[in-house]
C-alpha cells in the first residue's frame, strides 16, 4: 500500500513539475528582449482534423459499447469473473 501511495505522489510531482521545466525560459535572447509568443497558428485544415478526431472517438466508443453489449447478451463471462459462491461453515 505504501508503494502505491509513494508511486502516486511521485507521479503527481512529476506531472506538475515537468511542464514547468519544459516551458522554462532559457534566459534573455541576444537579439531582442521582448517577450516572444511560442504559440503556433492553427493550420488551415484544423477544423477537418478536429472533426475527424471527434468522429473517430465517437466510433471507438460506439464499437466498445457494442462489444460490451454483445458479451453481456451472449453471457461470455469466464469463471474467474463471477463472484465466489457463499460458504456455509455452520454445519
Amino acid at each position: 500500500m505504501v508503494r502505491r501511495v509513494m508511486a502516486a505522489v511521485s507521479g503527481f510531482i512529476l506531472a506538475v513539475s515537468m511542464p514547468a521545466l519544459a516551458f522554462a525560459a532559457d534566459g534573455p535572447s541576444e537579439t531582442s528582449f521582448e517577450a516572444a509568443s511560442r504559440s503556433m497558428d492553427p493550420s488551415a485544415d484544423w477544423t477537418t482534423i478536429m472533426f475527424v478526431t471527434a468522429l473517430s472517438l465517437a466510433g471507438l466508443f460506439l464499437l466498445a459499447t457494442l462489444g460490451y453489449m454483445f458479451r453481456r447478451e451472449r453471457q461470455l463471462d469466464w469463471e474467474f469473473q463471477k463472484p465466489d459462491a457463499p460458504h456455509d461453515d455452520h454445519h
